[in-house]
């Protein structure tokens, strides 16, 4: 942080800053760490909810797009451009975070495929496979198994560089520059009025200049920053009540001598800031189709249901609006199931609030909008219909870590849910087949993951997702053998090397022994060694057996078996034999 001349104060500062570092080194409290996982955890299922609602926001643009091309067309366009500089943004800010991990925790994985597998198999690391949400790649990183959790050498000199400094490799420098474009691309669509809401600010000194003077700001202290368009910014700060400037890194501040665990929170946090942001811009690019009057040809009404699936006791939710209305009280007239006709009433913005709690089974509801058509200026009915269904209550409980099925071989899958049975499965990879009411059998793919969808009367009741595996390997043996011990005429009646599956709740899963080497000594103690290409004993084999004396040794080693999954597979454990 060279470039000025430091006070006194600021050395001071500096040497207090230096202890703290090295008290810092030798001890990182556990529960600081300990609060960065639940920190973390909280950012990241958050960010999943907000991808959720971003996603269900563009989706509601379109259809107002869709309904009237002309009127909502240059928002719209705006909305996508937005959209795109978003998904470039995130996906940046995911594949950082999940680059410093790798170089940090997973150096010996030679590719993105191998860190993976290591991260979620053997590390933990990884809570599942990078998984795509609204178009995006997200890393759902699991900091508690992070080893070096009070190391901050590596994640620093990657962040910051070595030496630290900008245009020295450190990647917090290119971050906060897209941060910065971001943020642009982010006030042309929501507006310079909403700048300071936006957020993903790194200039210690940044805004407008009616803004900054209204901060206790002075003009000779904003002829000292730089001017970008319309904005002041600038990364230093001031001393109170004087225009010595004080250099005031983003950066430094949060990437120098940072553990990765707070590394991982904060890029989270970012992300966090940026869909927020991009939600917020979006709804205002929204508001700003109803902004001023307009005249249309088209008009519906249209319902949003909240769900159309619940659980007995949960209350339908939903609500129902006339698409590019002027902005006025309205009255819907609405029959549920045929019956009474009732009269709901909307809020200032047109909207609708629909809510039934009502028994198990399908419903239906139609209704009638009265608005006055701004293009006649006569009181015009809009009809609206819809849909939802009322299961019986229902509960799941899995276990989390034993979601496996395996290749080569039927694996029993059970659904439950649904009204009268009207249930529905499918497979992402590998066939499904149905056996039963509710009963499935999965044969899977190659694909590592399969994942179960199910639907209910057009609705989504959720999905599962497992990892697919090889069949385990079985163990090897021969009949008549105890503790290792076995008289010559019991192993030759015995015949054969077979191989069992010991333990594995599936019917039907069986290993053939296609091939083994056998070795044992003569009298001469020589070593010799037989092979044979089945299970079953070879003359050669039998004539040492037949040969052989009290105490006498035999091994049977490298013994291959092929499953059901068609896949040879060799297994370690030998099987010593000692003549009694």
């Amino acid at each position: 942080m060279a470039g000025y001349k430091e006070t006194p104060r600021q050395k001071m500062i500096g040497m207090m800053y230096l202890v703290y570092t090295a008290l810092l080194a030798m001890n990182v409290s556990k529960d600081i760490l300990d609060a960065f996982d639940t920190v973390n955890t909280g950012v990241q299922t958050t960010n999943i909810t907000l991808s959720n609602q971003i996603s269900q926001k563009y989706a509601a643009f379109e259809e107002q797009y869709g309904l009237d091309q002309e009127k909502v067309g240059p928002y719209w366009e705006k909305a996508q451009a937005l959209r795109e500089e978003a998904t470039d943004f995130i996906n940046y800010v995911e594949a950082l975070k999940w680059d410093l991990v790798k170089q940090v925790e997973l150096a010996k994985a030679t590719s993105d495929e191998e860190a993976i597998q290591m991260a979620i198999n053997e590390r933990g690391l990884l809570k599942n496979s990078n998984t795509t949400l609204n178009g995006r790649t997200i890393y759902d990183i699991n900091t508690s198994k992070v080893k070096s959790r009070d190391g901050y050498n590596q994640p620093t000199e990657i962040m910051m560089g070595n030496p630290e400094g900008p245009g020295n490799g450190g990647k917090a420098y290119d971050l906060s520059e897209k941060m910065k474009r971001f943020r642009h691309k982010l006030i042309e669509a929501a507006g310079p009025e909403h700048l300071q809401q936006i957020g993903l600010i790194t200039d210690s000194i940044f805004g407008s200049k009616d803004y900054l003077l209204a901060n206790g700001y002075t003009e000779s202290q904003l002829k000292k920053l730089s001017f970008d368009g319309d904005y002041y910014g600038a990364k230093i700060s001031y001393y109170p009540g004087s225009t010595d400037m004080v250099q005031d890194s983003w950066e430094y501040h949060n990437f120098h001598h940072t553990v990765l665990v707070a590394d991982v929170t904060l890029l989270n946090k970012i992300i966090s800031e940026a869909q927020t942001a991009e939600l917020n811009a979006i709804t205002e690019l929204m508001s700003d189709i109803h902004a001023t009057d307009f005249t249309f040809d088209e008009i519906g009404a249209k319902v949003f249901a909240e769900s159309g699936y619940l659980l007995s006791g949960q209350t339908y939710k939903a609500q129902a609006m006339v698409t590019a209305w002027k902005n006025s009280q309205l009255t819907a007239r609405v029959k549920l199931d045929g019956g009474a006709e009732k009269e709901y009433t909307s809020n200032a913005q047109g909207v609708i609030p629909l809510e039934w709690n009502v028994g198990v089974g399908s419903h239906s509801y139609t209704g009638i909008i009265d608005m006055l058509d701004p293009s006649t200026n006569q009181m015009e009915e809009y009809p609206f219909q819809g849909s939802f269904v009322v299961a019986p209550p229902a509960v799941s409980v899995s276990a989390t870590k034993m979601n496996v099925v395996y290749r080569g071989i039927d694996n029993p899958i059970a659904v439950g849910g649904g009204v009268g049975g009207e249930i529905s499965a499918s497979a992402s990879s590998g066939s499904l087949t149905r056996t039963g009411n509710g009963t499935y059998n999965l044969r899977p793919g190659e694909a590592n993951e399969v994942t179960i969808s199910v639907t209910s009367a057009g609705s989504s009741l959720g999905s599962m997702k497992f990892r697919v595996k090889d069949l385990p390997k079985p163990e090897a043996l021969i009949r008549n053998v105890v503790n290792g011990l076995v008289s010559k005429n019991a192993l030759l009646a015995a015949g054969r090397v077979e191989a069992e599956m010991k333990d594995f709740d599936f019917d039907g899963v069986h290993y053939d022994v296609v091939g083994y080497t056998f070795r044992y000594k003569t009298k001469s103690g020589t070593t010799k060694e037989a092979k044979a290409n089945a299970g079953g004993f070879t003359d050669e084999i039998r004539t040492a057996i037949s040969q052989s004396n009290v105490g006498d040794m035999f091994v049977f080693t490298a013994i291959q078996v092929r499953g059901n999954d068609g896949k040879t597979k060799t297994l370690e454990t030998p099987i010593g034999i000692e003549i009694k």
